[in-house]
């Protein structure tokens, strides 16, 4: 999957998981996870992160994890962040800092770095995994 650049606009993703493709189906069906309201929230001393809601329209409980390059204002890769949570099936999930995970840590990680929110112009999506 190529990468999404995210400039304060509603991004929608889906990623299927079908037989045949590198991922996972059971005898109940298949899972689907959609992104959307990716963006960036502040945290204490100006860093910030990625938040958002993933939804699981599947039957499966899927494991998703999410990587995102901070850009500067001619496009160069400042830092990086992580997003890593688990779906329950026919679910959604509000992922960011201050939403722990299934592991009780952050489902959303600090840009790397120190990056301030005043030097991020934009950010992409670099990685979008879903697993059961």
């Amino acid at each position: 999957m190529g990468a999404v650049i995210c400039r304060g606009a509603m991004v929608v993703v889906t990623v299927a998981l079908l037989a045949g493709c590198g991922s996972t189906t059971n005898s109940g069906g298949t899972s689907s996870v959609t992104l959307t309201g990716e963006e960036l929230q502040t945290l204490p001393g100006n860093q910030c992160a990625v938040q958002g809601n993933a939804t699981n329209v599947g039957n499966l409980t899927v494991n998703v994890v999410i990587t995102y390059d901070a850009l500067n204002a001619i496009g160069v890769v400042i830092g990086s962040s992580t997003a890593s949570f688990q779906i329950a099936a026919f679910s959604s999930f509000a992922y960011g800092p201050a939403k722990l995970n299934n592991l009780t840590q952050p489902s959303s990680t600090a840009f790397s770095n120190g990056v301030s929110w005043a030097g991020i112009s934009s950010f992409k999506r670099t990685s979008f995994d879903v697993s059961a």
